[in-house]
């Protein structure tokens, strides 16, 4: 567009700048559609981490800017004697004078020694040539600043775009259903090696087979499903035709997997409640029937 319209429209009708300024509402387009995309969903993470890390990206900034101006500060006065000393090594002075020589120099240099990961290119020069006693400064600013405060903003930030990756809904939607279809599938080949008969059902005595392998058994563990048991295990799975198919086994397992939700609790107590309020109906319809019948004495008239 630049080369074959732009250019050549404007040696026609002069300035075109109001033309390039209608570009920035396709990219505005483009950004929106962006949105749509599955190939751009990690894209979109990392927009929404960067637009909620704004707030903690500034005060970032100030603490780190106000750690290098102090920085900065004390090397370019402390240094300052050293750079006018004529008996000193020249070369050195002049290095010293290029890293160190005024305040815009000093702070560049810090700001370089902070972030690039090479401070004992700068560091080991001043304390060799000039003074060993610079090593005390170097420490307490690497360890600081360089160690300790970096990483902590690294950290932030790391936490802030695994929030934004586990509030994204789509990411939620397919990690859960890739999960679920791994497991069904691990179940399905479990099924697979439990099956000795090959008939695509699998009885007690398999079941108890299955449960005997340690692997098995650290892995059921590990999914949050008792196996204490191969006989209950056997009774919660089939649906009373003394086999277990595929379907059951797989349904099963995927239903017992993990603790007890509430959920699946409310439901069953409700369950248990409405049991009970029909067992306690009966229990008085009962008690009536067996009044109704029970004998009553004769009645003597005088």
């Amino acid at each position: 567009m630049e080369v074959f319209i732009l250019t050549p429209l404007a040696h026609s009708i002069g300035n075109v700048s109001f033309i390039r300024m209608l570009r920035l509402f396709k990219i505005t387009r483009a950004l929106k559609s962006i949105r749509t995309l599955r190939a751009f969903r990690s894209l979109r993470v990392l927009i929404n981490t960067m637009v909620y890390c704004v707030a903690s990206t500034c005060w970032s900034m100030i603490i780190l800017i106000v750690f290098q101006v102090m920085a900065s500060i004390f090397m370019c006065q402390s240094l300052h004697f050293f750079i006018v000393d004529e008996s000193n090594n020249e070369d050195t002075r002049r290095w010293v004078y290029d890293m160190y020589g005024d305040g815009a120099k000093s702070f560049w240099t810090i700001f370089e020694l902070t972030f690039s990961g090479c401070w004992p290119n700068y560091a080991r020069r001043i304390i060799e040539e000039v003074s060993p006693l610079y090593s005390i400064f170097y420490f307490v600013y690497v360890y600081i600043v360089v160690f300790v405060i970096m990483r902590i903003v690294a950290a932030l930030f790391t936490k802030e775009t695994f929030n934004q990756a586990a509030q994204d809904n789509e990411m939620m939607v397919r990690s859960h259903s890739l999960k679920t279809t791994s497991l069904c599938q691990n179940l399905s080949y479990l099924f697979d090696e439990a099956d000795l008969d090959g008939d695509g059902l699998l009885t007690l005595p398999e079941l108890r087979e299955l449960l005997a392998h340690q692997k098995v058994s650290f892995w059921m563990k590990e999914l949050g499903v008792d196996i204490a048991e191969a006989d209950a295990l056997f009774a919660l799975l089939h649906e009373g035709d003394g086999n277990v198919t595929r379907h059951e086994f797989i349904i099963g397992l995927t239903k017992l997997k993990g603790e007890a939700r509430a959920s699946d609790l409310v439901p069953l107590v409700a369950t248990v409640e409405r049991i009970l309020g029909h067992v306690k109906a009966l229990q008085t319809t009962a008690n009536v029937l067996v009044a109704d019948k029970a004998p009553h004495p004769a009645t003597v008239h005088v």
